[in-house]
């Protein structure tokens, strides 16, 4: 008679939980500072260097090159070096992976 009787709409989240999901819950993370989202939504344009990205955020230098390294290894953006500059630009295919990795963990 001491049954637990769960709350109204509450599920096991767990129960469909893998590593994998945990390994593409921290992928989609990359996402949750929004400068980041700023960053991939100025390259959807081509190409920019740093100096760039930097004017068009207002933000210091060493935070664009924070937010850039995130998102090198995170593998949605490449770089490429001309001189003393370096050039950032959108890697669509891991963009696209991205939003359907988000999808996929909203709707299992």
């Amino acid at each position: 008679m001491n049954e637990r009787v769960p709350a109204c709409g509450s599920q096991d989240i767990m129960a469909d939980w893998s590593p994998e999901c945990e390994e593409q819950a921290k992928f989609v993370s990359v996402l949750l500072e929004p400068q980041r989202i700023k960053v991939l939504r100025l390259l959807r344009g081509g190409e920019l260097c740093v100096c760039e990205i930097e004017r068009s955020l207002g933000i210091a230098q060493n935070l664009v090159s924070h937010h850039l390294r995130v998102l090198r290894e995170a593998g949605l953006v490449t770089a490429r070096k001309e001189g003393q500059f370096v050039h950032y630009s959108r890697v669509e295919d891991r963009i696209h992976e991205l939003t359907m990795t988000l999808d996929k963990l909203l709707s299992n």
